[in-house]
């Protein structure tokens, strides 16, 4: 489930960083509104796409036990029910880290204006994904900091490329 939890923060607190950037001419409210409402969508289609992958991969290993059971169909039985629960599960923890994710680059635009919330919460963000970076290093053992590294090439990466499209359309 760790696997879930830190695909959904990632996935949360890179694409609400996105709405940030994206709409960081606007003024704080509707910045706040629109990651907010981004957040929670993207929370909802990540319980949802989680769940629904899960099961799908849950009951294709059950369809091969079947098989190796010659043919038996083991739909509603305890291993069936099991495998609607962890999916659910695995989908509610995605969907619950998205949503906390989300609030990292949303929180410093409740308490700074401009420039300041701004740079704020692509810092906030970065410093997160490095730690998940670097924890991402250490149980695949490999180096700590180029997996630290990476992580916050993506998330700047994320801002700068928003950062240029918001400047190009706005």
């Amino acid at each position: 489930m760790i696997g879930n939890f830190l695909r959904g923060y990632i996935d949360g607190a890179l694409s609400t960083l996105g709405i940030v950037v994206g709409a960081s001419s606007a003024e704080s409210p509707v910045i706040v509104a629109a990651a907010v409402g981004g957040t929670i969508a993207n929370g909802i289609a990540n319980i949802l796409s989680a769940s629904s992958a899960a099961k799908a991969e849950y009951h294709g290993e059950l369809r091969e036990v079947e098989k190796a059971m010659v043919d038996k169909d083991l739909t509603g039985t305890v291993i069936d029910k099991k495998i609607g629960r962890q999916s659910m599960f695995a989908g509610m923890v995605d969907g619950l880290a998205t949503v906390i994710g989300g609030a990292i680059p949303i929180l410093p635009l409740l308490f700074l204006s401009g420039n300041q919330a701004l740079f704020t919460s692509i810092g906030l963000v970065v410093l997160s994904v490095i730690v998940i970076g670097v924890y991402l290093g250490k149980i695949s053992k490999r180096n700590l900091i180029i997996s630290g590294l990476k992580m916050a090439i993506y998330g700047i990466s994320v801002a700068v490329v928003v950062y240029f499209v918001q400047e190009i359309i706005v």
